[in-house]
């Protein structure tokens, strides 16, 4: 079994050649929302065929109603523990496309950061590990069956890779998922991530007038939709910031004691918030902390209304028309479809008189994930953290989502690990995304420690 120091070594030995294909794999622009770059998006997978093909797997492209997925084996001895990784290989768009330094897809090396779309999210997390799998091959330190997972649809916000998965069900089992998506405490200390929140989503329209009217002739007569949904959205919540959709927080999952210790145990800074977003962390229950109210509770947010004339000058007008995109993050104890019924049902019941309410859009993403403190996986991953940083491992309930972090598991028939080191200064979904040579050698170091104790199943 390598220790960190050797690990180190065989980084450092390797370090040129590791930048230069992860700079290879970042110029591809695999942007799964935009049809113009699907062949991008195609050669970007064959690309990590042929590499892991390379790298002594037996690797193939599976189609899919949107981008393939790369699947990918490399056995070990029979008995031998089976991890399951997953990653994806697709990017988000790069608007606004001025304010990027240099251009998106042609990496660049600046002050030891690598500047892409996609440096950490999540080409640069998924790279690193896979580098630590082919180093731990070269030095005869794998001991376990590895099966690769990546995807190309990720960022796109739905889940063709699912009826592939349901497929392939019987070739993805395994005794442990683990997936490099995540990132650390704001401290930057080593963390491992318990928790994801699930997610839902909805588009409303509010519908008056059949036409756009004149605000004087018909002001005080024609019910207006922009005042309407002012309205609507704002009877989505009470006075305290509480979500008031009846039955929303029934069956919620409490914390443990042990989790809500964990949890605060690294506080988020107000100052630092403030900082790093322009507003302080004052939105939603007030009674829990801001770390809890991300990972403990379900939230309800409204993300983005349009409607009426938003053009320079004045136009005079009641819309025919309002828009809401919603959505809801969910915590264990919710059912992402029930509580899609109970948000539609709070809508319906709430729209203003002479208007009429349509559900355009809904979709679920998946319910949530919650890992136990007891799993043997989060021990050992512990124990490879703690061993890379003289700073304590934090653990983090996280308030985003990874819908197929969710029925992963489920499908492979065995409990997740979520380590990251990703961090707020990467930008991911921004102009000027990049992630540092240090952070991908952490995750290099850590997968590298991680698998190569990985001897006997769980």
């Amino acid at each position: 079994m390598p220790t960190r120091n050797q690990l180190q070594s065989l980084f450092e030995t390797e370090r040129d050649r590791y930048l230069r294909e992860w700079q290879e794999f970042l110029s591809f622009p695999s942007i799964s929302t935009a049809p113009e770059h699907a062949p991008d998006c195609r050669r970007c997978a064959e690309w990590l065929r042929e590499h892991l093909a390379r790298m002594g797997f037996s690797a193939r492209l599976e189609s899919t109603a949107s981008h393939p997925v790369v699947l990918a084996e490399r056995k070990a001895d029979p008995g031998a523990p089976v991890i399951l990784f997953y990653g994806h290989y697709d990017v988000q768009p790069v608007d606004p496309i001025e304010l990027w330094d240099t251009p998106p897809f042609t990496p660049s090396l600046r002050r030891g950061r690598m500047y892409a779309r996609g440096a950490q999210d999540n080409k640069g997390q998924c790279f690193a590990a896979l580098k630590a799998i082919e180093a731990l091959i070269h030095s005869g330190d794998l001991n376990c069956t590895i099966k690769l997972v990546l995807e190309g649809d990720e960022e796109a916000g739905h889940m063709p890779i699912l009826e592939l998965l349901e497929r392939e069900k019987a070739n993805l089992k395994a005794d442990l998922v683990m997936a490099a998506d995540t990132g650390t405490v704001a401290s930057g200390a080593p963390t491992i991530t318990m928790g994801l929140r699930g997610i839902i989503h909805i588009t409303a329209v509010l519908t008056g007038p059949d036409h756009d009217l004149h605000s004087g002739v018909h002001g005080g007569r024609a019910p207006n939709p922009a005042a309407g949904m002012a309205q609507l959205v704002s009877s989505l919540h009470d006075d305290s910031g509480r979500v008031a959709v009846a039955g929303f927080y029934d069956g919620v999952e409490a914390p443990t004691p042990m989790e809500r210790s964990l949890a605060n145990s690294t506080p988020l800074d107000p100052g630092w918030y403030k900082a790093a977003t322009g507003v302080e962390p004052i939105a939603g229950e007030p009674e829990y902390t801001p770390i809890e109210r991300t990972g403990f509770r379900p939230t309800v947010e409204v993300n983005g209304i349009h409607s009426g004339y938003g053009g320079p000058g004045s136009k005079t007008i009641i819309p025919s028309q309002a828009v809401v995109k919603l959505s809801a993050r969910l915590v264990p104890g919710q059912t992402p479809e029930d509580i899609l019924q109970k948000t539609i049902r709070h809508l319906e019941t709430h729209t203003p008189p002479g208007m009429h309410l349509s559900i355009t859009e809904k979709g679920i993403g998946g319910p949530a994930v919650r890992i136990s403190l007891d799993s043997p996986a989060v021990k050992q991953a512990r124990i490879a953290l703690d061993s890379l940083s003289d700073t304590p491992t934090a653990f983090l309930w996280e308030g985003a989502s990874v819908p197929i972090l969710s029925h992963l598991p489920v499908i492979a028939g065995a409990p997740v690990l979520l380590v990251g080191f990703g961090s707020e200064s990467d930008n991911i979904h921004a102009p000027n995304e990049s992630y540092s040579i240090e952070q991908f050698k952490a995750g290099f170091l850590f997968t590298g420690l991680f698998l190569s104790q990985m001897k006997h199943r769980p």
